[in-house]
């Protein structure tokens, strides 16, 4: 989408980050929801921004109904985000979705904009790229934090929204195609920045869904993330281990991981299942305990290196 001509900057709101890489399926929904969720929890006003066209629901926005909607037309399933962007208006984000949070989902509507953006290519130059940066100006004062859920492998929406971010964070997991998939993030960083965003840097890279205990394979892949993002790309020390089963279950339900873990002291048991008087969905794992740390620990990293990047 960008060329060789320049746009003119918009300067992004302090502690606006995007959790971007260049290939699906690498936890990059559930960290952005997970650090948002914290942010809000920690007491920051928080925006989450998901430019996306899957519709992970993390937060139970769709499946339970959560948060104030705006009056008129829905905002789920990326219709807030498509309407900002064709229309040219202030974002409309589903508010208190959690107490200090608000919401923008994706979903199918987004993938139309990356049409919307090349038509108006033609007309407008790179300056297209600052769309979302523009729908976001008028109510980014009001938070204290800004988080975007980008898009995979489509480079106008990766774009759009490193034009509107201050950092960059870059989710991967070990194997081949996720490490190559991060070729993507880096050609898109370097082009906005010279082109659109001269305020962005990067706030570091993180393997994510892995077993803590494969030291000899984290440092191989972390030799990797280097060579396709570069020699001083920060790599965090947080892992997340990969447990399949506390995470779906928490997804399914739309809470995070901590939230899960606060549903452990009434959770149902085995006997209960084989008794008649519950359901396997009724028994909250023992494996989310750890599972709730690691990725408390991982947010707070986040923003950590974020704060040193910015």
């Amino acid at each position: 989408m960008l060329n060789q001509s320049a746009a003119q900057p918009i300067e992004p709101p302090e502690g606006s980050t995007a959790v971007g890489t260049g290939k699906g399926g690498v936890g990059k929904s559930t960290v952005a929801a997970h650090l948002a969720g914290e942010s809000a929890a920690a007491g920051h006003r928080t925006l989450l921004i998901c430019v996306t066209g899957q519709d992970d629901d993390d937060l139970g926005i769709k499946r339970y109904g959560h948060g104030v909607h705006p009056q008129g037309p829905s905002a789920i399933d990326g219709e807030g985000l498509y309407r900002a962007i064709h229309d040219r208006v202030p974002l409309q984000p589903i508010r208190e979705v959690r107490p200090n949070l608000d919401v923008l989902p994706g979903g199918p509507r987004v993938a139309d904009i990356s049409n919307i953006l090349m038509l108006r290519m033609m007309q407008e130059g790179p300056a297209v790229v600052l769309s979302l940066a523009q729908s976001l100006a008028p109510i980014a004062p009001l938070y204290d934090r800004v988080i975007f859920d980008s898009a995979p492998e489509s480079d106008p929406l990766e774009q759009l929204v490193l034009a509107s971010a201050r950092t960059l964070i870059v989710p991967t997991r070990s194997d081949e195609s996720s490490i190559n998939g991060m070729e993507r993030i880096s050609k898109n960083f370097k082009m906005v920045k010279s082109q659109a965003n001269p305020y962005l840097q990067m706030a570091g890279a993180f393997l994510y869904g892995s077993n803590r205990s494969a030291t000899l394979m984290h440092a191989a892949v972390r030799k990797d993330i280097r060579r396709v993002l570069g020699e001083g790309t920060p790599i965090l020390e947080t892992i997340v281990g990969y447990r399949e089963v506390p995470a779906r279950n928490a997804r399914k339900k739309g809470l995070l991981f901590s939230e899960y873990a606060d549903l452990l002291p009434t959770s149902a048991t085995s006997y209960d299942v084989k008794a008649g008087r519950a359901t396997e969905a009724d028994v909250v794992p023992e494996t989310i305990i750890p599972l709730s740390k690691e990725m408390r620990e991982l947010t707070n990293e986040i923003f950590e290196y974020c704060g040193r990047a910015a």
